[in-house]
């Protein structure tokens, strides 16, 4: 873990307040990252990351042990149980959000004094149903760890309609016929019982 406060994101830039492309503000070498993914601006000019090379599906990845706890979800965190959130100071946090996700990213709750066990607070894992080609976006389903994001957008993913979402704001606000197609994480299975229940949440 490094021993940052969650706003301390040297060079880290929120894309909605500037226009053209911005240079990534994390090394891919954190999180050993650099043997497998690449920088690339995408179409509207954000950055993303792309695989260097061709991953089998289901495939380990990375593990996420380059993080800093979050003491509130922002726009570039990542939701790690119901209460707890991290910023990921790396090329992870350039993984954008598709309705057609190529990785999953699974999450690991912290233990009661907010460390996570041997360091590792998530794994990134190619999707279970094909391959990630070489040149490939690297994207994720956002609430598949997301319960209610802080900034919600309309999704620009360009999946044909009846797949794309539409408008991602978070599980909270989708359908368990459309949350049945993804990978989610527990803290996501368990709230999402909690609302279907008529629990508080």
């Amino acid at each position: 873990m490094l021993d940052l406060q969650s706003n301390d994101h040297p060079g880290l830039i929120d894309p909605t307040t500037i226009s053209g492309p911005i240079p990534p503000a994390f090394p891919l070498s954190a999180n050993n990252l650099d043997k497998v993914i690449e920088y690339r601006h995408n179409a509207g000019g954000q950055n993303s990351v792309v695989a260097r090379e061709r991953l089998p599906r289901g495939s380990h990845i990375c593990y996420i042990d380059t993080y800093i706890p979050a003491p509130i979800s922002t726009w570039s965190s990542i939701q790690t149980s119901k209460t707890s959130h991290i910023e990921v100071p790396s090329g992870i946090v350039y993984i954008n959000h598709s309705c057609v996700p190529s990785i999953d990213i699974e999450v690991f709750p912290p233990n009661s004094d907010g460390t996570y066990l041997n360091g590792i607070c998530g794994e990134l894992r190619v999707v279970a149903d094909r391959d990630l080609e070489a040149g490939d976006e690297l994207t994720f389903f956002y609430p598949s760890t997301e319960y209610i994001s802080p900034r919600p957008f309309n999704c620009l993913c360009g999946a044909e309609n009846g797949v794309c979402i539409g408008r991602q704001e978070g599980a909270h606000f989708l359908d368990n016929s459309i949350l049945g197609k993804y990978f989610l994480n527990k803290h996501i299975k368990n709230l999402i019982a909690e609302r279907d229940s008529g629990s508080r949440v």
